[in-house]
């Protein structure tokens, strides 16, 4: 039988397994004229440029991607989406 004890997160066990995650690798192309396409070894959402801003989506393909926000940031953009597609409680949407 294989059971799961949850660990406190004060616990220094669950800092060290939280900072054992693998790093995961953003890889943002151009993939037309104002669109760009987040990567995480696969597509997971995409980056329109409208000036001044950068609308952020989220889910591929791209006429199933949901907009998620708009930014005045490339480099934020991107974040976000990556942010929200590896499902991280940190991203830079409030902030």
């Amino acid at each position: 039988m294989n059971v799961r004890v949850p660990i406190p997160t004060g616990s220094s066990q669950h800092t060290e397994s939280t900072a054992e995650r693998p790093a995961v690798e953003i890889a943002c192309e151009r993939v037309g004229f104002d669109r760009y396409v987040v990567n995480h070894d696969v597509p997971v959402g995409y980056v329109d440029v409208v000036p001044p801003l950068f609308v952020c989506y989220l889910g591929h393909p791209y006429p199933r991607a949901v907009e998620i926000a708009q930014v005045y940031d490339f480099d934020r953009a991107v974040g976000i989406v990556s942010a929200m597609a590896t499902g991280s409680r940190n991203h830079a949407l409030a902030g």
